[in-house]
């Protein structure tokens, strides 16, 4: 038997942000090496991009840029594999935009592991959880089948479950169907059987993923380029002030020494970006792909009921598009390179679970494609997942107490909100074994207070996918402004202390304080000589016409040397121009407040409550809602029920 403080459970996205916040938890409050331990069932597979070589896009990327300002781990690996950047909506005002970088998918996982094994509070074990330990209603841990044989019993105060697509995982192409969770690997039969016998309610989602191809098989220059951004956009702020770090610590030499420590943890610490930059290129399907796609229907496990899982409405297989949008005679599929170390290249809009030679057909119609090799083909994973009425924003179970559950076991789809998930749950992990309050974000605060309150208040039917659409405050949580959000609320909770990483970010923080002040000072009195004289600044930037390009020259020509950070002129310049709508959004938050923070008592019986209709009745027994806040978002539940329930709350 291991006794540790926490126990994680996944080395995918959310295990790995789940034993990283843990971690740095844990060390702020003096715990020392081996507080965490990090189960996962291929150690050399930690930080895999098992699907889209990518991280952020709309909505996504404002969820990394969260992370990284609580001291993640995201950004700072996607920073230093990046090869592709680009912010989408450019064209849409700043709450719109979201910052996206295709990756390299090798060089990314081993930026993953460098980061957890560089950590030694955390302790990586091999094997798969068999059974949990539950001892007095409360969770102590986990029995775990150990991958060189054996077993092995882990103790701790808090156990974090990410198992993604592993859980019962089922692999499907065509007719052809075998236990796995991802490609080459198996599946995570156990745990499924584990939270069954502890009355937990599991439902059944399906992912899927696009054939890969060989890029010299692939008339690649016929093709339309897709670039990314000239100047590339940084997720991680540490990124964003590299430079100023380099200068800060170079004529120290102890300094310098740490600086090239970090630079081991973090390779964008010393450039960004760091590696060479590449290019996509954008072909379709063809009329007679889609006609070939339909012919075959009848093969494909989605239609033929060999698949009993939902799958994602918001990131459809090709087989799906065709039907759906039957008066669509093409898709655009974009041709992503995955590595510099291969010449893989993945077909980002194919996603398809088809049979293989249905597979070669779509693929050789294509544009560009007629002479294409086919390195791996598509296939569609079915998995099992954990209702998630069944847990709290805080990631724990309300069956069970110590038990966490983060990323794809929760019924959400992509690697930002595991990621996001995994964060939330490992920090409020440690803080309950340290017995401390728990750390909730609002719908207001943060896209991933949005993310968690839509799980608690909604019962997925398909895989969630976070959009700025599901922000009703998007205004506020722009991906320019997530260090102002959350990283006071980093350094509260001591998430900075104790790491190089976190000391480093601390520096960069009050480094953006004061160019942040002192850029705003600049703002409200410098003016600028226009057509019509000299006009103020602040004035000229609420014009549509002021970019941020502007912001920056006319700051160099009001204080030449003070050399204003980029991320900090888009930070200002979204703020001024945006400052009337943003005081109404803040204002109509303050309204709201008092409702959306006001509790509802634990031991409520709601099927018992009179007046109420029933289905308000069966949603509050179901969800459990915490605040009239969540509760008025639950499904069946009406303004008017939530007044009669204020009543009836009043009177008890």
């Amino acid at each position: 038997m291991q006794a540790f403080r926490v126990i994680v459970v996944g080395g995918g996205h959310a295990g790995v942000e789940a034993a990283w916040a843990a971690a740095n938890l844990l060390t702020s409050r003096g715990c020392g090496p081996g507080s965490v331990a990090l189960v996962t069932l291929d150690p050399s597979k930690i930080g895999e991009m098992s699907c889209n070589p990518a991280i952020g896009g709309l909505a996504k990327g404002q969820l990394v840029r969260e992370v990284d300002a609580l001291g993640g781990l995201m950004g700072l690996a996607t920073d230093a594999t990046g090869i592709n950047f680009k912010v989408l909506n450019q064209s849409k005002g700043p709450a719109s935009q979201g910052p996206r970088a295709q990756c390299d998918k090798h060089a990314y996982a081993r930026a993953v592991r460098t980061l957890i094994h560089a950590r030694p509070e955390i302790t990586i074990i091999a094997g798969s959880v068999e059974r949990l330990i539950v001892e007095q209603g409360v969770c102590q841990g986990c029995d775990i089948a150990l991958a060189g044989g054996g077993t092995q019993q882990l103790r701790a105060g808090a156990l974090v479950l990410t198992t993604g697509t592993f859980m019962r995982g089922l692999m499907h192409t065509g007719e052809t169907k075998r236990e796995g969770g991802r490609f080459g690997e198996g599946a995570a039969i156990g745990i499924s059987h584990a939270l069954r016998e502890l009355g937990f309610e599991l439902g059944r989602l399906k992912t899927g993923t696009p054939p890969r191809l060989r890029r010299d098989s692939i008339s690649w220059h016929a093709l339309e380029p897709q670039w990314g951004d000239e100047q590339p956009h940084a997720f991680s702020d540490l990124t964003a002030c590299a430079s100023w770090i380099g200068s800060q610590t170079s004529t120290e030499p102890s300094a310098a020494t740490a600086l090239r420590h970090a630079a081991a943890f973090a390779p964008s610490l010393l450039r960004f970006p760091v590696l060479t930059q590449v290019d996509c290129r954008l072909t379709s399907t063809t009329p007679i792909a889609h006609d070939t796609i339909r012919a075959n229907l009848h093969r494909a496990p989605m239609f033929s009921g060999q698949i009993e899982g939902a799958g994602p409405r918001y990131c459809p297989s090709i087989e799906d598009k065709v039907v759906r949008f039957a008066e669509r005679s093409t898709h655009g599929v974009f041709l992503e390179p995955e590595s510099h170390e291969s010449d893989w290249v993945y077909c980002n809009g194919i996603s398809t679970s088809l049979p293989s030679d249905v597979q070669d057909a779509i693929v050789r119609n294509m544009p560009g494609c007629e002479h294409a090799e086919i390195l791996r083909y598509g296939y569609a994973v079915e998995y099992d997942m954990v209702r998630p009425h069944q847990i709290l924003a805080t990631g724990q179970t309300r069956l069970v107490p110590g038990l966490f559950l983060a990323g794809q076991i929760n019924g959400t789809s992509g690697y930002e909100e595991a990621a996001a998930q995994g964060l939330i749950a490992g920090l409020n992990a440690a803080l309950s074994v340290q017995s401390e309050p728990e750390v909730i974000f609002g719908r207001d605060e943060a896209y991933l207070g949005v993310l968690m309150d839509d799980l608690v208040t909604k019962t997925p039917v398909e895989p969630y996918r976070m959009f700025t659409s599901r922000a009703e405050h998007r205004l506020l949580l722009r991906s320019d402004n997530a260090p102002e959000r959350l990283t006071p609320r980093a350094i509260a909770l001591g998430l900075l202390r104790g790491t190089l990483l976190g000391e480093l970010r601390l520096a960069a923080w009050q480094r953006r304080s004061e160019q942040r002040a002192a850029l705003g000072a600049l703002i409200d009195t410098a003016r600028v000589p226009t057509a019509q004289g000299d006009e103020p600044l602040e004035k000229l930037l609420r014009g549509q016409a002021f970019d941020v390009a502007d912001l920056a020259r006319e700051a160099q020509r009001a204080q030449p040397h003070a050399n204003f950070d980029p991320s900090v002129l888009r930070l200002l310049h979204a703020e001024r121009r945006y400052a009337a709508y943003i005081i109404r959004q803040q204002n109509e938050v303050k309204r709201q407040a008092a409702q959306e923070h006001r509790t509802l008592p634990a031991t409520a019986d709601y099927l018992t409550m009179p007046h109420l209709r029933t289905e308000a009745r069966q949603a509050l027994h179901r969800f459990r809602p915490r605040t009239f806040g969540q509760a008025a978002r639950l499904e069946g539940i009406t303004p008017a029920d939530i007044t009669l329930l204020s009543v009836l709350v009043g009177r008890s």
